[in-house]
């Protein structure tokens, strides 16, 4: 049993470096600046003046501009592509595991919270959040509205989970 979501943030400091991994801010700007420069070098290639009309010329042109827009279209999507985490159930060791999705369809698990460990739960339409008895907060998951808190509420009453 997996919930969807888009994001996760948790309070731990351990893990929350972890779950930061996607580019920094330099690095991105970086991707976006010289992705819209391929993409607009390769349309702007048509509009450069050739000395002839030569089918090998033109050959090289169209090759080269889709070339050039398609890694600009790659860069642009580095630069805005996030990570993508899952809640999944344990229920045989009784654990909530926090899973995010790698590249070629891997996972790995990013942490592990015991039904033990969790005092409560808030779900909301934008938020589900995870609280310990003393009141840190385990996770903070983003939701995309109704539909999946209704899905995310169902998995952990199906869990013996309280939410509330």
């Amino acid at each position: 049993m997996a919930v969807a979501v888009q994001g996760l943030s948790a309070t731990s400091s351990n893990q929350s470096e972890e779950l930061k991994r996607a580019q920094s801010v330099p690095v991105r700007a970086a991707a976006v600046l010289f992705g819209f420069g391929f993409i607009w070098a390769g349309a702007g290639l048509w509009l450069v003046p050739g000395l002839d009309l030569d089918p090998s010329i033109m050959l090289a042109k169209m090759f080269l501009s889709i070339m050039m827009v398609t890694a600009g279209v790659g860069m642009t999507q580095i630069a805005t592509d996030r990570p993508r985490f899952e809640l999944h159930f344990d229920r045989r060791n009784r654990q909530v595991l926090l899973v995010q999705g790698l590249s070629r369809g891997r996972s790995h698990v990013v942490r592990s919270i015991n039904y033990e460990d969790i005092a409560r739960i808030n779900a909301t339409d934008k938020t589900l959040v995870m609280y310990s008895e003393t009141g840190k907060i385990l996770a903070e998951l983003p939701l995309d509205g109704p539909n999946a808190r209704m899905d995310a509420v169902a998995q952990l009453r199906s869990q013996s989970l309280a939410v509330s």
